[in-house]
């Protein structure tokens, strides 16, 4: 992707001022929340000044630079989701004493609107990032009319937030796809999410997890990471485990993460007859998970509702081979037969790609040797250049438009 600044690069333009507006980051661990804190530590570490707004999240003390924490109000129980309030002295007095030359937006709730309407008072060019599907997440919601309703509002709703946005940004081809569809108006990029490669290179701490579940050296790891919640389909997980189980007995399957169907997922697991070989985790911590994937043997994943997982990221950094259900998320990322399989939405071909990969050590080690080499475009440092030439081009223009704007004023009579 090639950006137009007027023959200057981000070195030359000096230090930026930026602000990242998000109504979810840490404590939340989620691919949102995570992708920030690494795009607003990368944008830091080239110099740039990067302010962060997020809702208050009770009980939590940022240990991060340039935090704002915006009053807020609880929305979700399971998972605990706080909602910015609008219009307090704490966010107006916040916004008044400081200064920008870009603004960028994450989410389309209420701190997304305060950065849209902090941009058009203050004339400052605004990026907006299309992470989430919204439509996906309509299960959460009960209104009168039902979910034929509350899908096409939130299609309106998706549209039209996205188009206050100067510039779009979208992790992966599926998301430039899907707003073309939506007829989103404004230019899209195409941004792939990054991480610290580095960090997922090697154990710290090798067999820790295996040690801590009992399991020996050799015993195949199955291995999902994330949200433990109805959109990720985990239950589809126990039930393709429990179909391949008697083809590779010494097999165990492992789930990190929590969420509001961790206690049905615990139920439907107990019923199976592999019950034993079935564990979960829990939230494990960022600093453990590079020792918790390089014990595990292959990664899974049977969501359809991801856009650029930066868990699948953080896999195929790890030299982990993967089984995902066949989406348009995993472009570039898994690739049928070079790292891993994709399978339709089918238990039985899922339970059949699986057994036949973890039986095949060969296959193993080549799939992994290439996650590897496939991981290597997907570094927080190539994604924090391609958005900072984003940023500069539309300062640029933004001022050119605020300059013609300013002589034509001028010129009337």
């Amino acid at each position: 992707m090639r950006f137009t600044t007027g023959g200057l690069n981000p070195r030359e333009m000096g230090v930026l001022r930026i602000g990242l507006f998000t109504d979810t980051y840490a404590p939340q661990v989620n691919g949102v929340s995570i992708s920030l804190q690494l795009i607003s530590e990368g944008l830091q570490k080239r110099g740039h000044q990067v302010t962060v707004f997020a809702p208050k999240f009770p009980g939590y003390t940022d240990d991060q630079p340039g935090v704002v924490r915006l009053p807020s109000l609880k929305y979700l129980n399971d998972p605990p989701i706080y909602v910015a309030v609008l219009g307090t002295p704490r966010s107006t007095w916040s916004l008044s004493r400081k200064h920008f030359d870009v603004l960028h937006a994450h989410s389309p709730l209420t701190v997304g609107l305060l950065a849209y309407l902090t941009a058009s008072t203050k004339n400052l060019p605004l990026i907006y990032t299309y992470h989430t599907s919204i439509m996906d997440y309509t299960h959460y919601l009960k209104v009168i009319g039902g979910t034929g309703v509350i899908r096409h509002a939130a299609r309106w709703f998706s549209a039209t937030s996205t188009n206050l946005g100067h510039q779009i940004v979208v992790p992966s081809p599926k998301f430039y796809r899907l707003l073309l569809e939506q007829k989103v108006k404004k230019p899209i990029h195409v941004i792939p999410n990054g991480i610290d490669l580095s960090n997922f290179k090697t154990a710290k701490n090798p067999g820790s997890f295996r040690n801590r579940l009992g399991l020996k050296p050799d015993t195949p790891m199955l291995l999902s990471v994330g949200r433990v919640d109805p959109e990720k389909r985990l239950d589809f997980l126990i039930d393709a485990f429990a179909l391949m189980a008697d083809r590779v007995p010494d097999a165990h399957l492992i789930f990190a993460g929590d969420g509001s169907s961790r206690k049905k997922l615990e139920e439907h697991a107990a019923a199976t007859k592999v019950n034993n070989r079935i564990h979960f985790l829990g939230m494990v911590k960022r600093v453990e998970l590079p020792d918790l994937l390089h014990d595990a043997t292959v990664f899974l994943s049977a969501s359809t509702t991801e856009v650029h997982p930066i868990s699948v990221i953080e896999a195929i950094a790890s030299g982990l081979p993967l089984v995902a259900v066949q989406d348009e998320a995993f472009e570039g990322m898994i690739v049928e037969g070079e790292n891993g399989h994709l399978t339709p939405l089918d238990v039985d071909a899922y339970a059949d790609k699986l057994a036949s990969l973890v039986n095949d050590p060969e296959r193993l080690a080549r799939y992994g040797k290439r996650s590897l080499e496939l991981s290597e475009k997907y570094s927080i440092e190539s994604q924090v250049r391609t958005l900072e030439q984003l940023y500069m081009e539309s300062i640029l223009q933004n001022w050119r438009g605020s300059f013609v704007s300013r002589i034509s004023e001028k010129l009337k009579f």
